[in-house]
């Protein structure tokens, strides 16, 4: 049942994003047409492929178990999007966008805003106190894909969406020690 939760409410969110690829555009120009030191500072190390991967894993020491399959679980769910949606990169597709960084592949989703939201979520669930510390940190690298102009809006939104809920699902399911993941292809 949760599968197919995730499955619909990635289908809608994609119906969304290609239906309102006005939106991504107006919302890509406004963030990666302005100069944010406060971006640039971090970018030697958001930038990097390795940084997301870091920080996917970064709960490890809190529960392995959750954060090795919500990391798997997220990594092999962007893996998946990317070679379905086949999208290019923003600066790939307009002159006018700013590249701030290197990228390579495609574009939607974006892991790094996938491995923010799926460590927030499990860093939350550890030390709730300093939750709004940790989904702002996780909004700020997404954001910061926008700035630096390998990923429109959307593949932000989508990216946080996916580590989100599968870290949810996750911990909802090795909380109670019943890996209950209804894998299920008949729709």
């Amino acid at each position: 049942m949760r599968i197919k939760f995730v499955v619909l409410s990635v289908m809608l969110i994609s119906l969304y994003v290609f239906a309102s690829e006005n939106m991504d555009l107006v919302l890509l120009k406004s963030i990666n047409g302005t100069d944010e030191p406060w971006f640039d500072v971090m970018k030697p190390v958001i930038s990097t492929d390795y940084f997301a991967g870091i920080v996917g894993i970064s709960p490890f020491f809190l529960n392995k178990e959750q954060t090795l399959l919500s990391f798997s679980l997220t990594l092999g769910e962007v893996e998946l999007f990317k070679l379905l949606f086949h999208r290019p990169r923003p600066f790939q597709t307009y002159d006018w966008v700013v590249k701030r960084a290197d990228a390579s592949g495609y574009s939607m989703p974006s892991g790094h805003a996938a491995m923010a939201f799926e460590a927030a979520y499990i860093w939350s669930e550890y030390f709730p106190q300093f939750s709004i510390v940790f989904y702002s940190l996780a909004t700020y690298i997404a954001i910061s894909r926008v700035y630096y102009g390998v990923h429109y809006p959307s593949d932000v939104i989508l990216g946080a969406f996916l580590g989100y809920l599968n870290s949810k699902i996750v911990s909802q399911n090795t909380r109670s020690k019943t890996l209950s993941f209804g894998f299920s292809y008949s729709f």
